[in-house]
C-alpha cells in the first residue's frame, strides 16, 4: 500500500499545477470524460452509508472517499480515489487510479467514447487490474453515459474477470439543479455463469439530484436506492473482498461534494 503522505503530496501537486475551467462531476458512480475543457480538475469528497454494498457503491456501514478527476491535455483524463471504510470500529483503506484516453468525442461524432486501464487496491488487500470503457452523449438539457468495467483480481478463488456496468441519466431543470437516475450492475457474469465465484449478480438503481451550493463554486450530489441480489451462484468465494458474498439485499445512501477548479 502506498504511504499516505505520498498520496496527499500527489493530490496537492495535481491541484496546484493543473489549469482551470472544469466541469462538475455529474454522477455518483458513472465516470464522464472531460471532453469540453483541457487541463481541468474536479475534486470531490464522498460520504456513504449502506448495507450489503458492493464496489463501486462503497463499503458496508460508513465510507469516506477523497477523489480527483483531472484532464491531461485534450485527450486524456486521470481518475484517482483514496477511500476509508469503518466497520465495527475498524478502519480500512482502498486506493484506485485510472487513466482514460478519448477515442471519439461528440463534437465530431454521434457520441463520446473513452477507454483505458487502471489499478485498484481493495479494502481487503487484494490488488486488481481494471479496464474501463465510457460511452455516452451530453446534450443541451440532458446527458446519458454508461461505463463498462472489467476487473481482474490477483487472488485465489476469484472469478477470472468480473463485469460491471453503470448507467447515469441527468436532466437539467435549471443551471443549478439537475435530476437524474443511476443504475449499477456488479458481477453480471452471474446471469449466465452458475459457478460465478462471488455469489451472483447484484444490482443497484435509484434517483439522483445535483444542486449548486449558493454563493459558492461547489456542487452537491445526492443519491440512494436498494441493492438487489439478482442471482445466486452455487459457488461462493471466501476470499477477503469488499463485496459481501451473501444472498441478502441491502441499500446505500450516497452524498458527494465536488468542486471544479
Amino acid at each position: 500500500m502506498p504511504p499516505i503522505n505520498n498520496i496527499y503530496k500527489y493530490f496537492t501537486l495535481v491541484f496546484f499545477f493543473t489549469l482551470a475551467n472544469a466541469q462538475e462531476r455529474p454522477f455518483l458512480f458513472t465516470i464522464v470524460p472531460q471532453t469540453e475543457t483541457s487541463n481541468s480538475v474536479v475534486l470531490h469528497y464522498d460520504l456513504a452509508y449502506g448495507k450489503e454494498t458492493f464496489e463501486p457503491l462503497g463499503g458496508d456501514n460508513i465510507e469516506q472517499t477523497f477523489g480527483i478527476q483531472t484532464g491531461i491535455g485534450e485527450s486524456f483524463m486521470l481518475v484517482g480515489q483514496f477511500s476509508f471504510a469503518t466497520d465495527d470500529l475498524t478502519t480500512h483503506s482502498s486506493q484506485r487510479i485510472e487513466l482514460l484516453g478519448q477515442a471519439l468525442n461528440a463534437q465530431d461524432n454521434a457520441f463520446d467514447f473513452s477507454v483505458g486501464p487502471g489499478f485498484l487496491h481493495e479494502y481487503g488487500g487484494t490488488n486488481v487490474l481494471l479496464a474501463r470503457g465510457v460511452i455516452g452523449r451530453h446534450f443541451t438539457s440532458w446527458q446519458i453515459y454508461s461505463n463498462c468495467l472489467l476487473e481482474k483480481a490477483f487472488s485465489e478463488n476469484r472469478d477470472p474477470v468480473d463485469l460491471f456496468l453503470t448507467t447515469g441519466f441527468s436532466y437539467s431543470l435549471s443551471p443549478s439543479l439537475h435530476l437524474g437516475f443511476e443504475a449499477v450492475g456488479q458481477d453480471l457474469e452471474g446471469f449466465w455463469d452458475t459457478t460465478e465465484a462471488e455469489g451472483g449478480a447484484t444490482l443497484f438503481a435509484g434517483p439522483t439530484i445535483t444542486t449548486a451550493i449558493p454563493t459558492t463554486s461547489w456542487r452537491l450530489n445526492l443519491g440512494a436506492g436498494p441493492i438487489v441480489r439478482a442471482t445466486h451462484s452455487i459457488q461462493t468465494s471466501f476470499a477477503p473482498r469488499d463485496i459481501p458474498a451473501s444472498a441478502k439485499n441491502g441499500f446505500v445512501v450516497h452524498a458527494v461534494i465536488n468542486f471544479g477548479v
